[in-house]
């Protein structure tokens, strides 16, 4: 029963996803624009910020002066604040908002943005995540794209192919699968906010669309979710864009920092009561791993999930650019992300029951 479960599940991944490639937009160099942008990075405790790679893409920007600010939020005493500072220097646009207090009934992002969102004047705002990297084009692309079409998008990133270990474990990057799941409307009220909220990407939107967000009413800390939740209430559409090679999401190079990052991802969707995440999440990597598991118990519908495995990847490998090197590492990613799952569970399981043991008296 699984079986056929899991090739369902992997057909509908694979038609969503072709559907989603002929509808999205993909970020383009061609593109120019000639308006103010304004991105922010919220940073959290469990961000993380790749200074070394965004020195890199700055030095390659030629942006007109005062046509792009970006704003670091900083919630609590962060310890890379100092090499921020550093980084502040090089970037004169970068401008740095650290708030060492704020309200503990708060979620962080939300409120760090509603402290700022009076400073916001651009034509075209950006909110993106701290892991992600952009090149001069990821801006005047989007920008272009927002403000012609006077339109909110979700940017969806290209993982950065820099180190194969990386590579090895992103091939099952979640925002590839969740954008697999974006188009058809009848899931958008179940699943397509929670899905937005754990995605990685930017939300791009014209000035007057983010004037008209509450961060008040954020309760949450998926800001994501609560404000795609929020268009959706004011009856504001949004679209879909795929970051080519201007959009990168970066991951840790080493094996230990990857596995830490992983299973703190597994803590952080449950601690979060994100249910339908975490489900998602869990759901994920059971198709994946399908082939895995069931191979020698059911080698007929273990090989017909491969072969569907791998058209899925080859119009990956199309819209988000994946090389084929990692594609060719999926048993290797599925193992990784299973070990990151029971390694999460049994600290959870010993952590919740270990202390209800009985006293030896």
């Amino acid at each position: 029963m699984f079986g056929f479960l899991a090739l369902g599940l992997t057909s509908f991944m694979i038609y969503t996803l072709v559907k989603n490639a002929l509808m999205g937009k993909q970020l383009s160099k061609e593109d120019q624009y000639n308006g103010s942008m304004e991105l922010i990075i919220p940073v959290s405790a469990k961000s993380e910020f790749f200074i070394e790679a965004w020195l890199e893409s700055v030095g390659k920007f030629n942006f007109v002066p005062g046509q792009l600010k970006v704003h670091l939020l900083i919630d609590g005493h962060h310890p890379l604040l100092n090499a921020w500072q550093e980084l502040k220097e090089k970037i004169p646009y970068l401008q740095i908002h650290s708030f060492p207090m704020r309200p503990t009934h708060m979620e962080a992002v939300p409120w760090m943005l509603e402290q700022i969102s009076s400073k916001i004047e651009s034509q075209v705002v950006i909110i993106g995540d701290a892991e992600l990297v952009p090149t001069e084009h990821a801006f005047l692309s989007s920008a272009k794209l927002c403000h012609d079409k006077q339109r909110n998008y979700l940017v969806l990133p290209q993982t950065g192919k820099f180190n194969l270990l990386g590579q090895a474990v992103s091939v099952l990057n979640p925002t590839l699968a969740f954008a697999s799941f974006y188009g058809p409307h009848r899931w958008r009220s179940r699943l397509m906010h929670p899905l937005i909220g754990i995605a990685q990407g930017w939300l791009v939107m014209p000035l007057p669309s983010f004037k008209q967000l509450d961060f008040k009413l954020i309760r949450i800390s998926r800001w994501k979710e609560a404000i795609s939740r929020q268009w959706e209430d004011k009856n504001i559409k949004f679209y879909l864009a795929f970051g080519e090679k201007h959009l990168l999401r970066f991951y840790p190079e080493t094996f230990k920092d990857l596995t830490y990052q992983l299973r703190d991802k597994w803590d952080d969707l449950w601690n979060r009561k994100d249910k339908t995440g975490f489900g998602i999440f869990l759901a994920s990597m059971l198709v994946w791993s399908f082939p895995i598991i069931f191979f020698f118990s059911h080698p007929f519908q273990a090989l017909a999930s491969i072969m569907l495995l791998t058209l899925y990847r080859f119009f990956t490998k199309i819209v988000f650019q994946e090389s084929w090197r990692a594609i060719l590492l999926h048993p290797f990613a599925c193992v990784v992300w299973m070990g990151t799952f029971f390694w999460w569970l049994n600290g959870y399981l010993r952590s919740r029951y270990g202390s209800q043991a009985p006293m030896n008296t």
